[in-house]
């Protein structure tokens, strides 16, 4: 692994210091600012931008993106499947018969 220097970079309309470190950029927010701007500071997190909020220019926590959901989404297969109109009619008798272990 190669050392990546600290760099500081100033992102457009954004008026936070931004070291650039590694793969992405972390984004330094005093607690106050924080505050008064909590839902767009998480949903940058969420786009993948990590936020370091910081008090008298000591950071206190981090606003870091979730990783993805493992698994299979609920209701993920919506629209896709269709059941046939008879789907709930009787069963054939020996169908039925087979289920119920009463073959002759």
């Amino acid at each position: 692994m190669t050392y990546c220097p600290l760099t500081f970079a100033y992102p457009k309309n954004s008026g936070y210091i931004c070291p650039e470190y590694w793969r992405g950029i972390m984004i330094i927010v005093p607690l106050g600012e924080a505050k008064n701007n909590l839902s767009k500071l998480v949903d940058d997190a969420a786009s993948g931008q990590i936020i370091t909020i910081a008090k008298h220019g000591r950071a206190l926590a981090r606003l870091v993106p979730v990783g993805k959901p493992s698994g299979r989404r609920i209701g993920a297969m919506k629209g896709k499947l269709t059941l046939p109109e008879d789907f709930d009619a009787p069963l054939p008798d020996e169908m039925l018969d087979a289920f119920e272990g009463t073959q002759g």
